[in-house]
C-alpha cells in the first residue's frame, strides 16, 4: 500500500482531523505572532477544535450511512450487514 493511499485512509477515518486543526491554527497564529490573529486564534481554540470533534462525528455517521446504502444494494448473498433489507430477510424466512 502506498504511502498515499495510507494518507487517504487516515484522512477517510477521521483520525487526521486533530492534527489538520492544530496544524492550520498555529499556521494561521504563526502568520502574525504579535497581531490581532494571534490573540483571536488563542480566545476561539477551544471552539476550533469543538467544531473539528463535531465535524468528524458528523463525518462518521455520513460515512456509515453511505457504506450501508451501497451495502443495500448488493444482492441479498453478498450483503456483510446484520441490517439486512426487508427483502433479504423475508428470503432467509427471518420476518413473519
Amino acid at each position: 500500500m502506498a504511502i498515499g493511499h495510507i494518507l487517504l485512509l487516515f484522512l477517510a477515518c477521521g483520525a487526521m482531523t486533530f492534527p489538520l486543526t492544530l496544524v492550520a491554527i498555529r499556521w494561521l497564529a504563526a502568520l502574525s505572532p504579535s497581531g490581532g490573529i494571534a490573540r483571536k486564534l488563542d480566545e476561539t481554540f477551544e471552539k476550533a477544535l469543538t467544531i473539528s470533534i463535531m465535524v468528524w462525528i458528523a463525518g462518521a455517521f455520513a460515512f456509515y450511512a453511505i457504506a450501508l446504502h451501497f451495502e443495500r444494494q448488493k444482492p441479498c448473498g453478498d450483503q456483510r450487514t446484520n441490517q439486512l433489507t426487508y427483502e433479504c430477510r423475508k428470503l432467509y424466512g427471518q420476518v413473519d
